[in-house]
């Protein structure tokens, strides 16, 4: 009982054997923490969260062990974990462009449905607004799926040492090994960065296949992974990050982000073409819209020439994709020119998520990373 036998065979001084109530938990937690109440986080997450101090209190108290999504500040990067776990999405950075993006698609949709749809159905066809409100439908689904979900971030070495298993289902899905914590230590760090290499890691055949090891995360990551400085977190298969969606894109939502991209390019061109029929009929007896007149000029052409212009923008990001999945590239191999495997990307199997943002942790792996 004078010590306990960590899963990373390091011994630490216990006065109990099993549960996290013990004192050493305690003691290690006031150590990491100035307050002696809170976790304390990287530098560049900022001050611990209340939630990243209840979590420390749980594990602590010897009550329920908290869920990933509640020590998420400790263990992962600067991703947002929402709705208890339920949602991945960007850091709060990304807001401002975000909003940005919404207002972009809510405002024209909604002047076309205030100014022109009924004209449209009573002079052109009714089906005109009915099938520009199902691709306003489905480029908000596409939109919310591409920013709400986990685009395939590996864990960080923190967080695979807080939940039972995830070491192993990492290595299984990457392909990639795991390091141990002791042999990192060891590792002398390379001066520049203060950290272990991946040639030191890594052998020539792992470096000639792609692999590599992050710094950061303290992961090896796979071939066409990449880190992303915005969500601080490696990425499988990382297109780009685009603060726009609010998210990276990689893996496990490029379908969704390729198409929100025809989605949203479908309801530009009917909201215009829809603008277009209203601006000029806007002064023909046969049937107006519900404004005439130079107010209505005015109106269409501040929205319409606007969303005209955004559409063309939406139209060449689609051609680029489809260029992309055609030659089985992501953005980030074509600007690079660094290409190590080839392979599907758009109809890459999306794979599950690794990030089990509800489970429950079963010890505080981030204090030993």
């Amino acid at each position: 009982a004078g010590s306990l036998l960590t899963e990373h065979g390091a011994r630490v001084p216990s006065s109990e054997s099993s549960g996290f109530g013990v004192p050493w938990i305690a003691s290690t937690l006031h150590m990491y923490s100035p307050s002696g109440d809170e976790l304390s986080t990287s530098s560049r997450h900022g001050p611990s969260s209340a939630a990243g101090g209840a979590a420390a209190a749980q594990l602590t108290s010897g009550g329920p062990l908290p869920r990933v999504y509640e020590v998420w500040e400790q263990v992962g990067g600067t991703s947002q974990v929402l709705c208890r776990g339920l949602c991945v999405t960007g850091p709060r950075i990304d807001w401002s462009y975000h909003c940005c993006l919404w207002c972009t698609i809510l405002v024209p949709t909604s002047a076309y449905y205030a100014l022109c749809a009924r004209w449209l159905s009573e002079h052109v066809s009714p089906w005109l607004p009915i099938l520009t409100g199902v691709m306003f439908v489905l480029t908000l689904a596409l939109f919310l799926l591409t920013s709400c979900t986990d685009p395939g971030i590996i864990p960080r070495r923190a967080l695979q040492a807080t939940v039972r298993g995830l070491e192993d289902e990492v290595a299984s899905v990457t392909g990639a090994r795991s390091i141990a914590l002791d042999v990192l230590a060891t590792l002398p760090p390379d001066p520049h960065s203060l950290q272990p290499t991946s040639l030191q890691l890594l052998t020539e055949e792992e470096v000639n296949q792609g692999f590599r090891f992050c710094r950061t995360c303290k992961v090896i990551r796979p071939p066409r992974a990449s880190h992303c400085k915005d969500c601080d977190s490696c990425v499988l298969m990382q297109d780009h990050h685009c603060p726009f969606v609010h998210n990276c894109v990689g893996q496990r939502n490029y379908a969704f982000f390729s198409g929100f991209l025809t989605s949203v390019s479908c309801l530009g061109f009917l909201v215009a073409l829809g603008m277009g029929f209203c601006f000029l009929n806007s002064h023909s007896d046969d049937g107006k819209p519900c404004l005439s007149g130079a107010l209505l000029d005015v109106l269409l052409f501040l929205i319409g020439f606007p969303t005209s212009i955004m559409l063309l923008g939406a139209l060449g990001l689609m051609g680029f994709h489809a260029w992309l999945a055609c030659r089985g590239r992501t953005t980030r191999e074509v600007l690079t020119g660094r290409v190590t495997v080839d392979g599907q990307t758009l109809f890459h199997p999306r794979g599950p998520s690794l990030l089990h943002t509800r489970e429950r942790v079963t010890s505080p792996g981030w204090l030993m990373v």
